[in-house]
C-alpha cells in the first residue's frame, strides 16, 4: 500500500512576503491612526462643549450682576428725585400753604356754582386766612351757595377736604405720596422682570444653537 502523499506547502518568496508584511503593518497603522484621530476629535468635542458652557454660565453672571447693578442705580436714582421732590414740596407747602388748597377750590367751584352749600376742611391754623381768600373766587366763579370752611386739627397743613351735596374731593399730600410711592415699586419691579425674561431668553437661543 502506497502512502499517501505529503500536502504542498505553499510557498513565496521572502520579498512578497516582506511586502505583505509592510502593507498589513502600514494598514494597521493607518487604522490605528485614524482612530486616534476620532477619539481625539471627540474629546475636543467634549472639552468644547464643556467649556462653551462655562463661558456661557460666566457671561450670565456677569449679565445678571450688571442688571441687578444698573437696577439698584436706577432705584437709587428714582428714589432720590423722589425724596428731593418730597421735600421741596414740604418746604413749598409750609412757606405757602394757602396755594394748593386755593388752586383746588378756584378749580371745583365753577362746576359747583350753583350747590347750595359747599364745606372746606382744612387745617385750623389756615382757616382766618383762607376766609380772607376765598371771595373774590366766589365772585369769579359765580359760586351762588354758602361756602362754609371749617378748622380740623387732623388736616395737613396745605390739604383740604371739598364737601358738597352729591360728592367731595380730597387734597392729601401723604396719600399722594404713597400712591406715587407704589406706582415707582412697580415700575422698578416691572423693568427687572422685563430685564430677567430678556435674559432668560437670550440663554434658551443661546442652548438652542449651542445643541445645534
Amino acid at each position: 500500500m502506497e502512502a499517501p502523499p505529503e500536502p504542498v506547502v505553499p510557498m513565496m518568496p521572502v520579498s512578497e512576503h516582506e511586502q505583505l508584511l509592510k502593507k498589513a503593518r502600514e494598514q494597521a497603522f493607518e487604522e490605528g491612526r485614524v482612530a486616534a484621530l476620532k477619539e481625539h476629535q471627540s474629546a475636543q468635542d467634549t472639552l468644547l462643549t464643556e467649556e462653551v458652557g462655562r463661558l456661557i454660565g460666566a457671561v450670565e453672571g456677569v449679565l445678571a450682576q450688571l442688571d441687578e447693578a444698573q437696577t439698584e442705580q436706577e432705584r437709587d436714582a428714582v428714589s432720590l428725585a423722589f425724596m428731593v421732590a418730597r421735600r421741596l414740596c414740604a418746604h413749598l407747602v409750609a412757606r405757602q400753604p394757602m396755594t394748593e388748597m386755593l388752586a383746588l377750590i378756584t378749580e371745583c367751584l365753577g362746576p359747583l356754582r350753583r350747590s347750595p352749600h359747599v364745606v372746606v376742611r382744612v387745617n385750623e391754623r389756615d382757616v382766618e386766612a383762607l376766609k380772607k381768600r376765598v371771595d373774590p373766587i366766589m365772585n369769579e366763579k359765580g359760586f351762588e351757595g354758602r361756602l362754609v370752611i371749617l378748622g380740623e386739627p387732623d388736616i395737613g397743613r396745605g390739604d383740604c377736604h371739598i364737601e358738597w351735596a352729591d360728592g367731595g374731593i380730597i387734597r392729601d399730600r401723604k396719600a399722594i405720596e404713597k400712591e406715587i410711592d407704589g406706582s415707582i415699586k412697580s415700575y422698578l419691579q416691572a423693568r427687572a422682570d422685563e430685564r430677567k425674561a430678556a435674559r432668560a431668553g437670550s440663554g434658551s437661543d443661546t442652548q438652542k444653537d449651542q445643541a445645534s
